[in-house]
């Protein structure tokens, strides 16, 4: 099996429903089904609660989710998740049955880049407090940073660092059985198990790498935190990570009219994210058979993600999907 699963899929914050926001949910959920229940005038139709909300858009029914970045991939028995933002928290309470039954896990954390968004769920990854000490050998390999920047150890260590966090790093390596990290560069290329990893840099502030994983003859491609150089001619670090990908998560955090600044008034020229726009026409050129957009910006209502799958769905071919992550959503490859 070679699979994906988003627990994360928010960019730079991580942004919960507020309370209005369900309300109107709910509001919304109502009314519909009473529309429904009563299209003629003294007909009532037997339509269930269930059976209406089947029928109803997902963003008036459901979340997209306001967790930070993280993937889980399954490559057979290898596991590997990609960052490690807030949704690192909801991955890691879902694995503690698994690791108890096997006496340990072994796990390959690949770091799109070390901005906050995309860490910040590691000092709240429950296993990680697992001492050896209790017969449970849990390896983690981490990959992520630069030598001459900072390295991914160095990043992951000063959020935890005292006193904004209660333990350190040095503790957790100490209580942990394995514990590995690797920096990047530019087509650096190894394997997990029988996955095949490269990495491509990437054109976001200070440094960002995509992924393109490879495993039992099909693609996965990972590219959030990417803006593009020219819409109309995609960067071709990008298209050679994404040619002919079974399926490619990317960053589709804004409108093309936010990101020229037509909306709100700020251009975000410069700040590392794309727009449908530029997106359908990497997925075009480089033959992506699945598209999922992810990274969606706080500000984004559910209403707003859906609208932004919608243009990026009407500018690729028929042959292709497009969709929006949402957490929880599964893609098997």
């Amino acid at each position: 099996m070679f699979t994906a699963k988003f627990w994360g899929v928010r960019g730079s914050i991580p942004s919960p429903l507020t309370p209005s926001a369900v309300e109107e949910k709910v509001k919304q959920a109502l009314q519909g089904l009473i529309s429904h229940q009563f299209r003629a005038s003294d007909v009532l139709f037997d339509i269930t609660a269930k059976d209406h909300l089947v029928s109803v858009p997902f963003w008036q029914r459901a979340t997209y989710g306001g967790n930070t970045s993280c993937v889980e991939v399954r490559c057979g028995e290898e596991i590997i998740v990609l960052d490690l933002g807030s949704g690192l928290r909801l991955f890691g309470n879902s694995i503690f049955g698994d690791m108890m039954k096997k006496g340990g896990l072994a796990i390959s954390f690949l770091l799109s880049h070390v901005h906050w968004d995309h860490i910040q769920g590691i000092p709240f990854f429950g296993p990680l407090y697992i001492n050896k000490e209790t017969g449970i050998r849990n390896s983690w390999s981490f990959y992520g940073g630069t030598n001459y920047i900072e390295t991914a150890e160095a990043c992951l260590r000063g959020q935890m660092d005292h006193p904004v966090f209660p333990v350190s790093w040095k503790e957790i390596k100490a209580i942990t059985h394995k514990m590995h990290t690797d920096s990047l560069y530019d087509r650096k290329a190894f394997s997990v198990g029988d996955a095949h990893i490269k990495t491509r840099k990437l054109n976001h502030p200070q440094e960002t790498y995509g992924w393109r994983i490879e495993y039992n003859g099909k693609v996965l491609v990972y590219t959030t935190d990417n803006e593009p150089y020219d819409p109309m001619c995609p960067d071709p670090r990008l298209l050679d990570l994404t040619k002919d990908a079974d399926v490619w998560i990317t960053d589709c955090q804004y409108t093309k009219d936010i990101y020229e600044g037509k909306v709100g008034g700020v251009p975000r020229h410069g700040w590392g994210h794309s727009y449908p726009e530029a997106v359908a026409k990497t997925a075009v050129l480089a033959g992506v058979k699945h598209t999922a957009l992810f990274h969606h910006d706080p500000g984004s209502s559910d209403k707003q993600i859906y609208d932004i799958e919608g243009v990026c769905g009407a500018l690729v071919r028929q042959d292709q999907k497009v969709s929006a992550a949402h957490e929880g959503m599964e893609i098997t490859l």
